[in-house]
């Protein structure tokens, strides 16, 4: 089993929130990945919040340990079906695309998405969630 870490996970963990860290202690036992959309959330955090204490370079660090996975032509197929299938259902798309790439990756890569959002990802056909939240 393989799980895929969103992007509030990330900084909860960055942020050093104990139950985050304890969590993910324990799914980083199994193999986990990232979306380069994640990777891109906590590098914009980083440049607009430049007194935090976490820097580029300690982020890079910290990801050493994990596969970035990017967005594919595979992947963008697949999130545009989920698009249309979400906007034909009367759901919100637009203002959830950067969820949208996250969670086509997690099905095309055939991972579990760790979240605290489940709320943004629940009417999501084909998603595998993490329920430890």
């Amino acid at each position: 089993m393989g799980y895929l870490i969103d992007s509030n996970i990330l900084i909860d963990v960055l942020d050093a929130e104990p139950s985050a860290v304890a969590m993910f202690t324990e799914i980083t036992k199994n193999p986990c990945s990232i979306s380069v959309v994640s990777n891109m959330e906590v590098l914009e955090g980083i440049f607009r919040f430049p007194e935090n204490p976490m820097t580029e370079d300690l982020f890079s660090d910290f990801l050493q340990d994990f596969d970035v996975l990017p967005v594919t032509q595979s992947i963008s197929r697949r999130c545009a079906l989920l698009r249309a299938i979400l906007h034909e259902n009367g759901k919100r798309v637009r203002q959830r695309a950067l969820d949208l790439l996250i969670a086509a990756t997690a099905i095309e890569h055939n991972l579990t998405l760790v979240t605290r959002n489940q709320a943004d990802y629940a009417d999501i056909p084909g998603i595998v969630l993490f329920e430890e939240f």
